[in-house]
């Protein structure tokens, strides 16, 4: 599905696969059998042998971040593109959506391309945080050599989740503020101008409407029934957040987009996007496009 996300963004994009530089793949969980380079794979299936390729490592947040990455690999010429994978789905996304939050692993993906020249929108300003004093409550088994299955993520999930004290909640809710904060100042840009907010999914929108409730950004709850409708996603939740405003008519030139993706929340990645113009909307089969 990468591949074929990719090759549909690059057509898109009219780019030719020699002028990509960089392909960075993020992904949810297990992409592919242990130690097998599934960024090699994808970036041969796309681009052949041109440029190179790495795999991000931040598990929902990865997406967003593979887009900063991204960019600051480029030189004043040539293309990165992005792509990302929600798949290798354990059980009804759909169900699960609705009980509680969807499910990490899904059936999507997504690509985007990323240059120094005029698209459709500019990247305005971002901003990092981190909580990873947390990180080891993820750990989900000591059999490194082996997969995680269902069983495994379900387990650890539970852990983390059950043992959270209310101080780690607010200071993962903090790291939140924090990056939010650091990409609206890096963009030179107040709260009120940022007319859309993209944040991770959840089952009942929290802690992202009370984020947008304190800074004063809009919260868009056609959107969060959105996510509801399709299950929770990971790594590809803010390009679809873009697909679904594009398609809704809500993105015109001069709009600013604000998206967050976090991370098990103990790391957050915010970025500021400014529209140029409204962006074209076609559908291939299941493939979405915005160009």
């Amino acid at each position: 599905m990468a591949v074929q996300a990719g090759k549909a963004a690059l057509a898109a994009a009219d780019v030719g696969v020699d002028h990509v530089r960089w392909l960075v793949h993020a992904g949810i969980g297990p992409q592919g059998s242990q130690g097998w380079p599934v960024h090699h794979y994808i970036q041969n299936g796309i681009v052949g042998c041109h440029g190179n390729a790495l795999e991000m490592k931040q598990n929902c947040a990865g997406g967003l971040t593979s887009w900063l990455l991204a960019a600051r690999l480029l030189d004043d010429a040539g293309y990165s593109l992005c792509t990302g994978a929600d798949n290798w789905s354990w059980t009804d996304r759909f169900v699960n959506s609705r009980t509680v939050g969807g499910e990490p692993l899904s059936d999507v993906s997504y690509a985007t391309v990323i240059s120094r020249e005029a698209g459709f929108a500019k990247l305005m300003g971002s901003g990092t945080a981190s909580y990873p004093a947390v990180a080891d409550d993820w750990r989900i088994h000591e059999k490194y050599w082996e997969n995680t299955n269902a069983d495994d993520f379900h387990r650890a999930y539970a852990r983390a989740t059950e043992a959270r004290s209310l101080d780690s909640m607010r200071q993962s809710f903090r790291m939140f503020l924090c990056a939010i904060r650091a990409a609206l100042a890096d963009a030179k840009l107040s709260p009120q101008y940022v007319t859309h907010f993209v944040p991770q999914g959840s089952d009942s929108g929290q802690p992202f409407q009370s984020l947008a409730n304190l800074i004063g950004l809009p919260w868009a709850q056609e959107l969060h029934q959105h996510n509801l409708d399709h299950g929770y996603l990971g790594v590809s939740t803010q390009a679809d957040g873009l697909i679904w405003l594009a398609q809704t008519g809500s993105l015109r030139a001069d709009s600013i987009v604000l998206l967050l993706a976090v991370e098990y929340e103990l790391s957050a990645t915010a970025i500021v996007l400014r529209l140029l113009r409204a962006p074209r909307v076609s559908t291939d089969g299941i493939i979405q496009v915005i160009a």
